[in-house]
């Protein structure tokens, strides 16, 4: 099983680091239309008479799914739809279960299987959509599905190549693993609501416990959001201090999932033991704009009714931060609802959840003064410890800027003649590293990674650069390698130094304590006598 997690941990770690300190967040894409749109809406007639009372609808049987997809097709994925037979999906807004460029096993062999949990009704005949990036469609007709299903995309675009049969017993595990952490890959969760909060504390204590809950319901069915809040570099936080960002508050733009409710309640537990539950109501009731409410502000730690709920218009915060928490299903206290049992062990599903929830970490509303480096502090009773260098090797933090004019696809640092071995920044970056012409706001052309190198070999290493064209091209390092290394890669030039930037150093420093003191490439490293 200890293998198994660390598997898994990467899988989430491969989700990137939606880390809002500052940034604004790329805004969420429609789903692509496999079908043409209509180009009016239909008319409807208005009724003359009250309508009658329709039937209650019939109870419908959900089920979860976690099944293994594969992509050797030879050819890039943009989206994957799995849908009950003969839906329109632009009429149903659904999501692609799989991020859009989505690579085969050719051009990426580390990522060419994906471990997906969906929630659809149970028995009903469905099928597969294709988007590959050239936009040509296919359409499976894959029947009813089960769970530990695994779909293999083969040779090309053609269906009849494809194969629907059983994961293998060995990859089972992380089937369940999905399952037990609740997360779907497509934000559906029937018979929930997913709801964007931008919360805010500004009531002069710190919030030790926080539940949110509909009202009439339980507020300890949910989880208590302070256990999965950390910082942007990835340390747990005990308590959400009140304030704004410079005076050592945190800002929160994330959802929740809940039952559909008129009135919602929130249960807050301060610093001093002071408890209070205040009223949220009317959340689903649109204001004069027609604007849903997003922002919960907690101004008084004893009037319940002395808190602030309404929409905030502000770009990017919220809007632009909890278009991200949407988009993604980031959720605050990593409550999801339970459709499939698995026999995944509790303690392994809290590790799992605080790992996915470091990568959900909070938004800050501007970003505070870095401070002094603290000193290092024992984990906590109960608290895995960070990874410790294995004896023999170097631990070293590092940073990549592309300035080269070309998409970089993979890096790799090896002793002078050895093998490349694997990339660096395997479990810390998602996609190709953009040009520095081409980075963008949540997609930069800096990156950082943090990994294990032998020591005695330091002073003869090689930097391999796979660019997006296939291209590679090798450098020879003239220098030795030192923790805190700069590599500046351009169409004519190539940089090493030692960075003394405390800025680059505190990134670098994120990456590591993200990672949990593990190498980014995904190795485990045996100790060198």
């Amino acid at each position: 099983m200890k293998k198994l997690l660390s598997i898994m941990l990467v899988l989430l770690m491969a989700l990137s680091v939606f880390a809002c300190n500052g940034t604004t967040p790329a805004q969420p894409d429609e789903p692509e239309k496999p079908v043409e749109q209509p180009t009016e809406a239909p008319a409807v007639e208005q009724p003359t008479e009250a309508p009658v009372e329709p039937e209650p609808e019939a109870t419908v049987n959900y089920e979860g799914l976690a099944l293994q997809l594969k992509n050797k097709t030879g050819l890039t994925i943009k989206a994957l739809y799995i849908s009950e037979k003969g839906t329109d999906l632009y009429a149903k807004k659904m999501n692609s279960v799989v991020e859009e460029g989505w690579k085969d096993k050719d051009a990426d062999e580390e990522n060419y299987e994906k471990f997906i949990y969906i929630v659809r009704e149970a028995g009903k005949e469905m099928e597969v959509t294709v988007v590959f990036e050239d936009e040509t469609v296919a359409t499976w007709d894959v029947g009813t599905l089960a769970m530990y299903d695994e779909l293999s995309l083969k040779k090309g675009a053609d269906v009849a190549n494809w194969e629907h049969e059983q994961v293998k017993d060995e990859d089972k595990a992380l089937c369940d693993l999905a399952a037990a952490l609740g997360k779907t890959a497509d934000n559906f969760y029937p018979g929930y609501e997913l709801i964007p909060v931008e919360l805010k504390n500004k009531t002069g204590k710190g919030i030790k416990e926080l539940y949110f809950y509909e009202e009439g319901g339980d507020p300890k069915m949910y989880n208590n959001m302070i256990d999965y809040l950390y910082t942007p570099a990835g340390e747990k936080m005990d308590v959400l201090m009140s304030g704004k960002a410079k005076e050592g508050g945190m800002y929160l733009f994330k959802c929740f999932i809940r039952p559909h409710a008129d009135n919602y309640m929130i249960d807050v537990v301060y610093d001093d033991g002071a408890t209070i539950t205040y009223p949220i109501d009317d959340w689903f009731k649109p204001d004069g704009s027609g604007n849903l409410p997003n922002e919960i502000s907690l101004k008084n730690t004893e009037d319940p009714d002395d808190i602030k709920v309404q929409y905030d218009d502000g770009v990017p915060e919220p809007i632009d931060y909890l278009a991200e928490s949407l988009a993604k299903g980031l959720v605050v206290d990593q409550w999801y609802p339970t459709y499939v049992q698995t026999e995944v062990a509790a303690e392994t599903v809290e590790e799992l959840k605080a790992e996915q929830a470091k990568i959900v970490v909070p938004a800050s509303e501007e970003p505070a003064e870095t401070p002094e480096e603290p000193a290092a502090e024992a984990p906590a009773e109960g608290e895995e410890p960070m990874a410790e260098v294995p004896a023999g090797y170097t631990g070293l933090h590092l940073m990549l800027k592309n300035k080269s004019g070309k998409e970089i696809e993979k890096v790799y640092l090896f002793a002078n003649g050895e093998d490349k071995g694997k990339n660096i920044f395997k479990t810390v970056v998602d996609g190709m590293i953009p040009t520095e012409d081409e980075s963008a706001e949540g997609k930069p052309h800096e990156v950082f990674a943090y990994v294990f190198r032998e020591t005695e070999k330091l002073g003869a290493m090689t930097l391999r650069i796979k660019f997006a064209d296939g291209t590679e091209q090798d450098f020879v390092l003239e220098m030795p390698v030192e923790d805190y290394t700069v590599f500046t890669v351009k169409a004519d030039e190539f940089k090493q130094k030692v960075s003394d930037d405390a800025e680059d150093i505190t990134a670098m420093d994120a990456v590591a304590l993200a990672a949990g003191g593990k190498s980014t490439d995904g190795v485990e490293f045996e100790p060198i006598a």
